[in-house]
């Protein structure tokens, strides 16, 4: 049964599952006023438990309130809002994409992105996390932590230049049902139901959800996102807890242009299924051990037949009816153990070691060899020394050992003073490297007439391809002036990178694409985001991005262009919301660049655009329920352009209904 068809049939149970589930729990866990207190506390940059000002680098935190708020129906959409980061909502090719500091080709594939904790890479898709941004719906994310720089000391080889953790809510705090529904213009329809039971040992939650509209103007087909996701806690006692997450996701997607003989119009399906398993125990108040395990697999469907006589009449062969396949089946398996330690009251430090199997099976991508294995090997250690009161040096490395790479060592260090209360300067430098995707470096692809014989050849494989390199040095400051209920964080950055991967974009087949470590070019800029909060009811984020990307080598005039422009030169977004006395809400996002090169785009100058998103909600008590209405309005203007220069996100008003017990 496909995953949009127990939406349905869940939503009638809800309520009664809930009337027999058991009586909920206290929460035992970090909720999200530890988060949100003074000074917010963050997990995934060092994997050190670290207070905002003491992390090694800039980090941005979005919390639930902020996500309900802003508007957005996927995660690749909150992003928008966040310094330094380009979005896009297209299915085009690939799922929904969200990438930090420019997109070089159609793939946003150099942050690492984390659903609690597990990579939601995809090899096959060029090393795409369009698939995990859609992992989870956004009702179940309690926050997401973004490191905006590398990262690879912590998280390895794809935190090239930024890390994303999507953090799920705990399961201790989701007793009870929820059920909710959008509907409005360009056919929007998002259905979801959830709910959570347990006692004091296990608690559980069970998610489902659909969200379907009718896509871009200027593109082919609807889009539908399914999801199932399964959580539970459980509490073993004298300190150890198990966390057991098991999810599906099913998206069907127009792409293609009718017509177009090498990418004709249809519908694609992508589909992901993961298990992960978390045990961490206290070995003492000082000693702990986190041991993760998962297995993702992803399901790319994605194929049809030439329709034209285009190539018979070139090559002289009977090429009409043969099929062009982009499909694949990829599995990812990992297992980390990871030991964490305060040695004294100045000295804390993390360490570790991860084993990682990649396998990618594609006949039609990978012709000669038909599959992929990639295996790593990754040993990490990262620290936080306090030298004075008021200085911390982080430092930290990764060393992995990967098939067919090769050894490569990550470091970073970190110097933060407290020069003064709340204000903190960070000065540091790292290093990473991003190894190529199993479709960079190995893609042969060839599709033969219907007798099995003369290959029209797609790609062609390149066994020298080696990883991409970047050195990155940088400024930062964090500044809380509680007396006015402001936060600033600001980062100057220099990003150096070499041996960048990159093909010439070619109009296969007849000239065939190969990727090459051709480009060499420096990223530079400041970055800063302020927020101000005057009133617990009232929060105001403004935030801005200066970005110059210079390039001095690179394979082709028009790769040049999308590497320079894959950044606006100029980028701003500001965010508020405010809670009448009256109960009801009301919260706006505007997102403004000066123009980057989009998906189609070989030259000239790309166009400003900018996108207002307005929200109003009131919650209501229905007996022992909370129902909330809330009305939307996105893109409140004119179309503005999205992944493709073909494409464009129209105005859309969206009328939704949300009901808890």
């Amino acid at each position: 049964m496909q995953i949009k068809h127990l939406v349905f049939a869940i939503i009638p149970l809800s309520a009664a599952l809930a009337a027999s589930a058991q009586t909920a729990v206290t929460p035992g866990g970090v909720t999200e006023q530890d988060f949100l207190a003074d000074m917010p506390v963050i997990l995934s940059v060092s994997r050190l438990a670290q207070r905002l000002d003491e992390a090694p680098g800039a980090v941005s935190i979005l919390d639930r309130q902020f996500i309900l708020a802003s508007g957005a129906r996927d995660v690749a959409d909150l992003l928008r809002l966040v310094p330094g980061f380009q979005t896009t909502t297209s299915f085009e090719t690939d799922a929904p994409q969200a990438t930090y500091h420019g997109r070089s080709d159609d793939w946003a594939n150099r942050i690492q992105v984390l659903v609690d904790g597990r990579s939601v890479y995809s090899g096959h898709l060029q090393g795409s996390a369009g698939m995990g941004w859609q992992t989870l719906a956004l009702d179940d994310i309690e926050r997401i932590e973004i490191l905006r720089g590398s990262n690879s000391a912590a998280y390895g080889a794809r935190a090239f230049l930024g890390v994303v953790n999507i953090i799920s809510r705990d399961v201790r705090e989701t007793i009870g049902s929820s059920g909710s529904i959008k509907f409005g213009e360009n056919s929007v329809e998002d259905v979801g139901a959830r709910l959570g039971w347990g006692d004091s040992v296990a608690t559980h939650r069970l998610s489902i959800d659909t969200r379907a509209d009718a896509g871009l103007r200027g593109a082919y087909g609807a889009s539908r996102v399914a999801r199932a996701n399964y959580s539970s806690h459980w509490s073993l006692g004298a300190g150890h807890d198990l966390d057991l997450r098991v999810g599906a996701l099913d998206i069907d997607a127009g792409r293609g242009t009718p017509g177009d003989a090498g990418n004709n119009a249809r519908v694609r399906y992508m589909g992901s299924r993961f298990v992960q398993a978390d045990w961490h125990t206290s070995l003492s108040a000082d000693h702990d051990v986190l041991v993760s395990a998962s297995r993702t697999e992803h399901t790319v469907r994605d194929g049809f037949p030439l329709e034209t006589s285009y190539y018979d009449d070139l090559l002289g062969a009977p090429y009409s009816g043969t099929v062009i396949d982009f499909s694949a089946r990829e599995r990812n398996d990992a297992i980390t153990v990871q030991y964490t330690v305060r040695s004294s009251p100045v000295l804390r430090s993390v360490m570790g070691v991860e084993l990682r199997q990649e396998f990618v099976d594609s006949p039609s991508s990978f012709d000669a060899r038909r599959s992929v294995g990639t295996q790593f090997l990754r040993v990490f250690g990262n620290a936080e020394w306090r030298l004075t009161p008021d200085l911390i040096f982080n430092g930290g490395a990764m060393a992995e050992r990967i098939a067919g790479v090769g050894d490569t060592l990550s470091p970073r260090l970190m110097l933060n003073w407290n020069v003064m209360q709340g204000q903190t300067l960070r000065l540091g430098v790292s290093s990473a490297v991003r190894p190529p995707s199993a479709y960079e470096k190995y893609s042969d692809v060839k599709y033969y007439d219907r007798n099995g014989q003369n290959p029209l050849v797609w790609g062609v494989p390149n066994s020298k391809l080696t990883h991409e390199k970047v050195v990155v040095s940088e400024l930062g400051y964090y500044g809380a002036l509680n007396r006015w209920g402001i936060v600033v964080d600001a980062r100057a950055f220099n990003e150096r990178i070499s041996d960048g991967v990159a093909n010439q974009f070619n109009d296969p087949p007849e000239v065939p694409t190969v990727y090459l470590n051709s480009e060499r070019y420096t990223i530079s800029g400041a970055e800063y985001q302020v927020t101000w909060q005057p009133a617990l009811r009232t929060r105001v984020i403004w935030s801005h991005t200066a970005t110059q990307i210079d390039v001095s080598s690179s394979v082709s005039v028009n790769t040049a262009f999308r590497t320079a422009r894959g950044a606006p030169r100029n980028a701003a977004s500001l965010f508020a919301q405010h809670r009448l006395p009256s109960g009801v809400e009301f919260s706006m996002g505007y997102h403004w660049t000066d123009g980057l090169a989009l998906q189609s785009s070989r030259e000239g100058q790309p166009a400003p655009a900018g996108r207002l998103d307005v929200l109003i909600a009131k919650a209501f008590k229905l007996g022992r329920s909370r129902l909330e209405a809330s009305f939307l309005i996105q893109n409140l203007g004119s179309p503005l352009p999205d992944g493709d220069r073909k494409f464009s996100f129209e105005q859309r008003a969206i009328v939704g209904l949300r009901i808890e017990n």
